[in-house]
C-alpha cells in the first residue's frame, strides 16, 4: 500500500509502486510512463494546494515538458517529488525528481502548466490570491 504524499527537503514527495504495465519489454519503466509519474505527483500537489479532489479541479494545462533521465527504473517502489518553481502571469513550473528507494535520482524534469478556464477554452491570469496561496504552499515543505 502506497503512503500519502508528505513534504521532504522542499519537495513534495508522492510515493508510488511502479507497476506491471509500466514495464517494457526490456525489464525497465518505458520512457513514456515517466509523463504519467509526473502528471499524477502535479495532481496531488494540486490537489493538496487548492482543496480539489477530482480531475474536474484541475484548472491547467501543460505547454511543456521536459525529462532528463539518469538511471533505470524497474517494478519498484519510487517517490515522485514535485514542487514550485517560477510563477509567471498564466502560467507556472512545476519541478520534478523521479527517486528510487536506494536513494539514486532516476530522472529530473519540468513542465510548465498555463492556468485555463474549461468554459471558455482561454488561459487565464494567475489571481494574486492563488500566487500568494503557491508560494505560502511551497514554503512549507
Amino acid at each position: 500500500m502506497k503512503a500519502d504524499p508528505e513534504w521532504r527537503d522542499g519537495w513534495f514527495v508522492v510515493p508510488w509502486q511502479v507497476i506491471f504495465r509500466d514495464v517494457d519489454t526490456f525489464g525497465h519503466v518505458n520512457n513514456a510512463v515517466y509523463l504519467t509519474y509526473f502528471e499524477w505527483a502535479r495532481a496531488q500537489l494540486w490537489f493538496k494546494l487548492t482543496g480539489g479532489a477530482s480531475p474536474t479541479d484541475i484548472s491547467f494545462i501543460v505547454a511543456r515538458a521536459e525529462i532528463d533521465f539518469k538511471a533505470q527504473i524497474a517494478m519498484e517502489p519510487i517517490d515522485v517529488a514535485v514542487r514550485i518553481g517560477a510563477i509567471r502571469n498564466t502560467s507556472f513550473d512545476t519541478l520534478y525528481e523521479i527517486r528510487r528507494a536506494d536513494g539514486i535520482i532516476a530522472a529530473t524534469g519540468k513542465v510548465v502548466v498555463v492556468l485555463f478556464d474549461w468554459r471558455s477554452q482561454s488561459k487565464v491570469a494567475i489571481s494574486d490570491e492563488l500566487r500568494q496561496k503557491m508560494r505560502a504552499f511551497q514554503e512549507e515543505g
